[in-house]
């Protein structure tokens, strides 16, 4: 039932039983008046009429009460009934002021008559939204990390996550974890959305505005649209956390066969006042007719996040929630199907080379002056404009590429701390194919488990899993020191097909490097708009060792590439201010024979499709012929505008 409709019949029957008794009252008053009444007659005085009835009131008010009792318990309960359609009917009326607001404001249409959209929708569709409830693929663990959220498109970094998750207090790059928040500080718990709303929702992620777009073809319905008086009805359970004001609201855009804006309506927001300052959910919900010409209904929800000043408690997080989101018309369309993986264009290559810097995001090094190796890079091969990190702190998003996941942790787990055995690196095992991480300041020989000088344990991220870290001599195997690279892709037949080097603390981008003056700086960094701190030592890192990769024997004479990018922006999410919404810069660099025998694409271009970890671990699965690891890598958006079947053009977008 729509908000505005309120009705009698979902109360109890207290309200007919009381009518009940009283015209039982009635019919034995007119059958035999009491004395009081009966005496009256035409002459008798005005007064001792009055002073008569009300007698006579009072004395069968007297006789319900003594010989009736229930009727007074009955009453209570049609005071109640009464009490809730007035809340109704407040609720119904706020939500009408709203509409006249949107109209005067001219962001929203007066709807037509619920009598029409009733006729209208006589016939309805199902459901034309895929993955609607957030119910398939991988939910976020912790709520603090991206996933790959089938059957929509995003922007930023929305996640999904399950009722009741645990909200911890400061999820940054510590060593250990911060304590989660007490239970009436967490996530929205079972029961808070839809009672039909399933074991997960949509929420937007622990970074910036994020967005989730679907694109609904109603052109098997363009015959009865085009004659008009067809009815779309829009709903959806939206909300957020406490007292933090970031809201969702979904839009419909209504589209013609050339996707030609036609007009548009929309739901939301719950704002905090709303809720009461709970965490929670509440329904939304309009209807209206579909404007003729209408072929796509464009469904864009809007996790908008509105931060304040916080130290702490992460309220800086995007606590805008949504759930059960249903777009419906008034024609006889069935339900879509189940989402499906999406179809990769990504080509077998012979080598996969990666590096992760540390620490910067897009607006940091794209244009710095203290970046020119890799803004040369970035300007001479393909760049995913629209790439973004997963989570924070830095090494959770280093478990996602090894591991399909960020698996419930929150920081730089300084020990091994994932129980898994699957992992990209058996897979490439399995394969009957090698793999080898390059760390720099490594000495030759030493336990790479072990930090030691100015190597960290932590540079490539594999010996947080226990399949790694507890057989010490294939760690040993595996895990080697920055200047073995160069020996190894001096020849093709020693060089392995996969490889991950890594940057030290004083050149990956992070920081500090010392203390106290490099400490001082880059405290300032964290509060200064560029955050250039560590940004030339980057680069002088990247200057050194991309060409040892490019200019090698085996780059030269095989399909291979290099995909130079970053773990995660500077993370200030935790300080409510100089958020970049963990945009980051990729940078794909094919080599020759991928280019003329590998597909890929050559020369500069801008790669514009959403892009995340997951994407780039589905491209190394894809080129080297391993199979996924999760849901996350197999329902990512893979990098097909990096190979020339991938890219169709043409496709646009609407602003």
């Amino acid at each position: 039932m729509p908000a505005s409709a309120v009705s009698i019949s979902s109360t109890s029957g207290a309200g007919s039983r009381v009518r009940a008794a009283s015209a039982v009252a009635q019919a034995e008053l007119l059958a035999d008046p009491p004395a009081g009444l009966a005496s009256l007659t035409a002459g008798t005085s005005i007064s001792a009429i009055v002073e008569g009835v009300v007698s006579t009131i009072t004395d069968q008010l007297q006789a319900i009460v003594d010989q009736n009792i229930f009727v007074v318990s009955e009453l209570a309960g049609a005071a109640k009934a009464v009490v809730q359609l007035v809340g109704q009917g407040l609720v119904a009326a706020a939500q009408a002021i709203d509409q006249v607001i949107a109209y005067i404001t001219g962001s929203a249409v007066i709807l037509p008559t619920e009598a029409s959209l009733t006729a209208a929708l006589a016939t309805e569709s199902a459901n034309l939204l895929a993955n609607p409830g957030a119910e398939f693929g991988d939910p976020s663990l912790t709520g603090q990390s991206s996933v790959s959220i089938p059957g929509w498109t995003l922007t930023g970094t929305p996640m999904v996550m399950e009722y009741g998750t645990p909200r911890n207090s400061w999820p940054i790059g510590a060593s250990f974890a911060f304590p989660d928040l007490p239970s009436f500080m967490s996530f929205p718990k079972p029961g808070s959305g839809p009672a039909d709303g399933g074991n997960q929702f949509f929420g937007g992620g622990n970074v910036g505005d994020a967005t989730l777009t679907q694109t609904v073809d109603l052109s098997a319905a363009g015959a009865e649209i085009d004659l008009g008086g067809v009815a779309y009805n829009l709903s959806g359970w939206l909300g957020g956390w406490l007292y933090n004001p970031s809201q969702a609201s979904v839009k419909v855009n209504f589209l013609d066969a050339n996707k030609t804006y036609l007009g548009q309506t929309s739901i939301g927001a719950v704002g905090v006042f709303e809720r009461f300052f709970q965490t929670g959910l509440k329904e939304r919900q309009t209807t209206g007719e579909l404007p003729q010409g209408t072929r796509f209904a464009e469904v864009v929800v809007d996790l908008d996040q509105r931060a304040v000043f916080n130290i702490g408690i992460n309220q800086a997080y995007n606590s805008a929630f949504a759930d059960n989101i249903s777009f419906t018309i008034g024609a006889d369309l069935p339900a879509p199907p189940d989402p499906t993986p999406p179809v990769s264009a990504v080509g077998e290559l012979d080598h996969v080379f990666m590096v992760y810097m540390e620490n910067k995001g897009y607006d940091s090094i794209v244009g710095s002056s203290n970046a020119p190796f890799l803004n040369s890079l970035i300007n001479a091969y393909g760049f995913a404009d629209n790439y973004y990190g997963l989570t924070h702190g830095s090494l959770p998003n280093y478990y996602a590429v090894i591991g399909g996941s960020t698996f419930d942790i929150t920081y730089n787990c300084a020990s091994p701390c994932i129980d898994a055995t699957t992992t990209l690196a058996s897979n490439i095992d399995d394969a009957g194919k090698t793999w080898r991480a390059y760390a720099q300041s490594l000495e030759p020989g030493a336990n790479p488990l072990v930090s030691s000088g100015d190597y960290s344990n932590d540079e490539t991220g594999f010996p947080a899993f226990t399949s790694i870290a507890n057989d010490v001599d294939y760690a040993k195997a595996h895990i080697l020191p920055l200047e073995q690279m160069a020996v190894d892709l001096a020849d093709p037949a020693t060089a392995p097909n996969f490889a991950w080097f890594a940057a030290n603390e004083d050149f990956n981008g992070e920081g500090p490097v010392d203390f106290p003056w490099g400490m001082l700086r880059f405290a300032i960094s964290q509060i200064s708009p560029g955050h250039q701190y560590n940004v030339p030592a980057l680069d002088q890192f990247l200057s050194e060792t991309v060409p040892v990769v490019l200019n090698s024997e085996t780059f030269k004479t095989t399909k291979s590439v290099l995909v130079v990018t970053f773990d995660e922006d500077n993370d200030n999410t935790s300080l409510g201010f100089g958020n970049e919404g963990n945009h980051i810069v990729t940078v794909v660099i094919p080599s020759p024979l991928a280019v003329t025998e590998g597909g890929m694409r050559g020369g500069a271009f801008v790669a514009t499709d959403h892009y995340t970890h997951y994407s780039l671990l589905s491209m190394i699965n894809s080129a080297l012929g391993l199979p996924n690891l999760s849901n996350n890598d197999l329902f990512a958006n893979p990098m097909n505008e990096f190979w020339t079947a991938g890219v169709t053009g043409g496709t646009g977008t609407l602003v």
